[in-house]
């Protein structure tokens, strides 16, 4: 099942016709001072899945056939998220618009639950906080033991995602709900209202009380979470309306999933090549090589050396040990170093945080080597979104052309 897009420009069917269900989706950036999201609203998690999908699930159960959203917050990343989402058999009519005035009088607003009231609406970024968690709250408290998901009912009245580890002396209070592949150590105190995101991992000792553990976050031991929201390395708190950005990693920090390493085969091929390659390289190339510190797969620091000259697989051929350590990908965004990773847009830098960095990207097939390329950014920022899967298949779709390219007088030395 998929999305398919019909062409904004088009005239909407009659809704007696096709269905078509009219929606608009909040705008509140302005009042998304604290957290600062990369996200608009609409695609902010709501329990299991963004607020949007919501939406779309209950157009599915409405038997809706064309669904028109009215965006004028990001819209381009909300067409992204549709693009990737592939769980609904709906024609989506993508309407950009420039304020949420301009939308039709009768489009329902995507601000709340479908079937739930809304509660009051927020006009301060404290309170923006705030109602989004009680949006969690009401998704909590609906959930029914008859309603098909993939979560089990736990004894104590809570829910439990798959591959979900439990430790037997943790104590669990209704309502709450533990995501997929979730980790909760012992003396773990968990509820009630207490949401933890798929991949999160409680050490020992935890509280978690009215309030949410986004995906992959870490919480050390003795820490206690209370009226507010844990998203990586942020503490959001709902009381205050603030945020606190926590630079100790043995108290609150992102999880580096193994997944962004590559895999044993990816880096004895690595290796292989290496081997073969690199005598070549030294032997008939004396260019002089740049050196630089770089992030990493798993955040750690590491040095890459860059020759001048040759097609971009000789300039990079060094980078093959990196892959075969197990520190770079074959494919990913061109790896960056501190100051580098500073010069990201602030809504884009939680992503290049999270995407793992590579021997070829996308902004290779385009000419832009180097991250101190005015445009490289553009295309790290697509492929380290949602649509990152489909720009690694164009890339290894390109990979014999991006092998051999050379530098350009545009390309930074």
């Amino acid at each position: 099942m998929s999305v398919s897009f019909l062409e904004d420009t088009a005239q909407p069917a009659t809704d007696s016709a096709q269905r078509t269900w009219r929606l608009l989706a909040p705008d509140w950036a302005d009042l998304d001072t604290v957290w600062r999201n990369d996200s608009p609203f609409v695609l902010w998690p709501v329990g299991n899945q963004p607020l949007l999908a919501h939406w779309m699930d209950e157009a599915v159960r409405r038997g809706v056939e064309v669904m028109e959203l009215y965006v004028a917050d990001r819209p381009a990343e909300v067409r992204g998220w549709l693009e990737g989402a592939a769980y609904w058999s709906r024609r989506v009519r993508l309407i950009p618009i420039g304020a949420e005035a301009q939308a039709p009088a009768e489009a329902d607003r995507m601000d709340h639950l479908p079937g739930r009231q809304a509660p009051p609406l927020p006009d301060t970024a404290a309170a923006l906080l705030s109602y989004w968690f009680e949006l969690q709250k009401q998704w909590l408290g609906q959930r029914s033991p008859e309603a098909m998901t993939i979560d089990q009912l736990h004894p104590s009245g809570g829910w439990v995602g798959p591959q979900a580890q439990i430790h037997p002396l943790a104590r669990l209070t209704a309502p709450f709900w533990i995501g997929a592949r979730v980790q909760v150590g012992p003396g773990c105190e968990i509820g009630p209202n207490a949401l933890i995101a798929e991949g999160a991992i409680l050490h020992r000792n935890v509280s978690v009380e009215e309030a949410c553990v986004l995906p992959r976050t870490y919480l050390g031991r003795n820490t206690r979470l209370f009226r507010g929201a844990a998203a990586g390395s942020v503490l959001l708190d709902f009381c205050r309306g603030c945020r606190a950005d926590i630079e100790d990693s043995f108290i609150m920090s992102p999880v580096i999933e193994r997944s962004l390493r590559p895999r044993p085969l990816a880096r004895l091929v690595a290796l292989i090549c290496w081997v073969l390659l690199f005598p070549l390289v030294r032997l008939f190339s004396r260019s002089p090589q740049d050196r630089r510190t770089v992030r990493g797969c798993s955040g750690e620091s590491i040095q890459l050396r860059t020759g001048g000259t040759g097609p971009l697989w000789c300039r990079r051929v060094s980078w093959l040990r990196q892959i075969a350590a197990g520190r770079l990908r074959w494919v990913g965004i061109l790896p960056r170093g501190k100051d580098e990773l500073a010069q990201v847009p602030a809504e884009l830098a939680h992503a290049f945080h999270d995407a793992s960095p590579g021997l070829f990207s996308l902004a290779d097939i385009h000419g832009c080597h180097e991250p101190s390329d005015p445009e490289e950014w553009i295309h790290a920022a697509f492929q380290a979104s949602a649509a990152g899967e489909n720009a690694r298949s164009v890339v290894l779709q390109n990979l014999w052309k991006i092998a051999w390219s050379q530098r350009t007088n545009s390309s930074p030395a």
